[in-house]
């Protein structure tokens, strides 16, 4: 029986040991149970369960692999009834019990049930601990992960899977700093441990120090593996620049079989504005999934490519049809402004979710057709709570469109309906005020930024753009005067004003959203935006610049689109910033592939 099982032929082992049962102990009903739970056989499991004898329910092996065999089956009760009822519980069988809550979505449960613990845990307990904290991530998990981070035996530093866990919980909870300290400590320098580290400042939006951990690794002659290439492509696409994304395009080329990593290239290179290389990769996709699918939609999105999200959207077979790839087609139609087309792709759904009703009102929104979306609110109300995202999508239309009252509308619904919500109401508020400053009414925008930070604090983002020239990224607050080239910069962007006011270009006080300092004009203020310095980067780097490309934290002012629109013409550049809702494609025409819908 254990050669069969050891080659994954439970059928057999189970066939065997019901021939011979009259030979049966403690030992093959133990494998017999680890076949059925090998197969995931309920019945066959349950009538094990029932042969045994009272003398053999005692068997620790037994409760162990009992507990195991349920837990596996979904059948956590069970499990649970099993355990509560042996007094000596070993450490296997708690390891057995908390496997089981993890595999089974509970990992809150890991954790009482860890704080509950007689005896002292081992390095397997440990670990499945440290996966619960990192699933969780909230106060109590923090609190726990770190007490038993801090108090790990020494010992136990010999075990790699308590390492891994330990570094990803860190980095999943935050503890940035904590995580690096960690593996310069530990001292492993392979590619399990480097894809680890790398993934960890991805989801910590740490894509520059991912690359600068991957260059550390081929330092290292470490050899990239799946885990380290999503990682560092994940980060490529926060970066969103052109160059820096077909850099690590080369050097994985080896990996590119496996899809998952097709579909975040794919992701990679629309976030980058590459869309031709990205066709190329979607392309080569020998069957592709609902994600690949969506990810070459959303590439084609962000550039402002609606029709062409729409053919391969129209490609997809009705059995793939989600949610996911609704609200994905709704996006693109409401980034290129097709709104009857999106309204046709909307009545054709069969089952219309909080986030495609979402997905319509924002589109609607967009272009100020502020009455349907409403409507469309008020008959998802008529049968469901109101939902958060579709009152953002309607004020930040309003934002759009200078519709002040209809703002304050919005506004005032949304803190009476969420007024615990405080994030979404931070934002709420910014938009309010954008909107007041939009047409000018400075005092109300005033009034209401001062009324939002007497409330929740000042947690407005920093503006940042960054940029790549001649293989250097080279990153830009706003007013930023830190880079060495500073009086070259500014005096740049002095060239560029004159060259605009030159050509008729007026600065907008409107875009100013907080009050103008002493020593400040409408000019001055605007000209310090962090694209704009990007901009002025590229040209004294490159004074003959035929394209730039920018990413930038935030959503484009209005003021910062109208200038680089006239910009790319004056100076004949083609120019691509990537804002913090799309890619804006800004040609020698003086065009924007936004079309303004922004």
């Amino acid at each position: 029986m254990k050669n069969l099982i050891a080659s994954q032929q439970y059928k057999e082992a189970l066939n065997l040991f019901d021939k011979n049962q009259s030979l049966a102990t403690n030992i093959t009903h133990t494998l017999a149970l680890k076949a059925a739970t090998k197969s995931v056989d309920y019945q066959r499991g349950i009538y094990i369960h029932r042969q045994l004898s009272i003398q053999s329910l005692k068997d620790p092996f037994l409760q162990t692999s009992l507990i195991h065999f349920y837990m596996q089956c979904r059948r956590v009760d069970e499990a649970h009834q099993i355990f509560s009822s042996i007094e000596n519980k070993t450490v296997f069988m708690y390891g057995a019990m908390l496997k089981g809550y993890m595999s089974n979505g509970m990992a809150g449960k890991v954790l009482e049930l860890y704080e509950k613990m007689s005896i002292e845990a081992n390095e397997v307990i440990i670990t499945i601990v440290f996966n619960a904290c990192a699933k969780l991530c909230n106060e109590y998990a923090i609190l726990i992960g770190n007490r038993v981070f801090k108090n790990l035996p020494k010992s136990f530093l010999r075990h790699r899977n308590l390492l891994s866990s330990a570094i990803d919980m860190l980095m999943k909870f935050g503890q940035v700093e904590d995580a690096k300290l960690f593996f310069r400590q530990i001292q492993i320098f392979d590619s399990f441990f480097y894809g680890i580290m790398m993934n960890g400042y991805k989801i910590n939006h740490q894509p520059f120090e991912c690359l600068s951990m991957f260059e550390e690794a081929k330092q290292k002659n470490i050899q990239i593996n799946i885990i380290m290439a999503l990682a560092l492509v994940g980060a490529c696409a926060q970066i969103g620049l052109q160059q820096t994304s077909r850099k690590i395009l080369q050097q994985i080329s080896h990996l590119q079989t496996n899809l998952h990593l097709q579909n975040a290239l794919i992701d990679m290179l629309g976030k980058s504005s590459d869309i031709q290389q990205a066709e190329k990769i979607f392309q080569s996709v020998a069957q592709p999934d609902l994600f690949t699918y969506t990810s070459m939609i959303n590439a084609y999105t962000r550039n402002g490519m609606g029709y062409e999200a729409l053919q391969i959207y129209e490609k997809i077979s009705d059995d793939l049809h989600d949610s996911t790839l609704y609200i994905c087609i709704l996006n693109a139609c409401s980034h290129s402004g097709l709104v009857d087309q999106a309204r046709n792709i909307f009545e054709k759904i069969p089952r219309k979710t909080d986030v495609t009703v979402t997905a319509m009102v924002d589109c609607l929104s967009r272009m100020g057709l502020f009455d349907e979306a409403q409507v469309l609110i008020n008959d998802y109300e008529m049968s469901n709570i109101p939902f958060l995202g579709m009152y953002m999508a309607l004020l930040a239309g309003t934002r759009n469109h200078h519709q002040v009252v209809l703002s304050e509308k919005v506004f005032k619904q949304m803190k009476s309906l969420f007024p615990e919500k405080k994030s979404a109401l931070i934002s709420a508020s910014i938009l309010l005020s954008n909107t007041y400053s939009s047409v000018g009414d400075y005092r109300s925008a005033e009034e209401e930024r001062s009324s939002r930070i007497k409330q929740f604090g000042n947690n407005i983002n920093v503006g940042s753009s960054w940029t790549e020239v001649n293989h250097e990224i080279v990153r830009f607050t706003a007013h930023d005067r830190s880079h060495p080239r500073t009086n070259e910069i500014y005096a740049e962007l002095d060239r560029l004003s004159n060259e605009l006011k030159q050509h008729g270009f007026e600065f907008d006080s409107n875009s100013i959203t907080r009050p103008i300092k002493d020593g400040e004009d409408v000019e001055s203020v605007l000209c310090g935006h962090s694209e704009k310095l990007a901009i002025a980067f590229n040209f004294i780097q490159q004074p003959s610049s035929h394209s730039i490309q920018i990413t930038k934290n935030l959503r484009i002012c209005a003021d910062c689109h109208r200038a680089t629109k006239m910009i790319a013409q004056i100076r004949q550049c083609e120019i691509i910033i990537r804002d913090a809702n799309r890619i804006h494609h800004f040609h020698r025409n003086g065009q924007c592939s936004c079309q303004d819908h922004f």
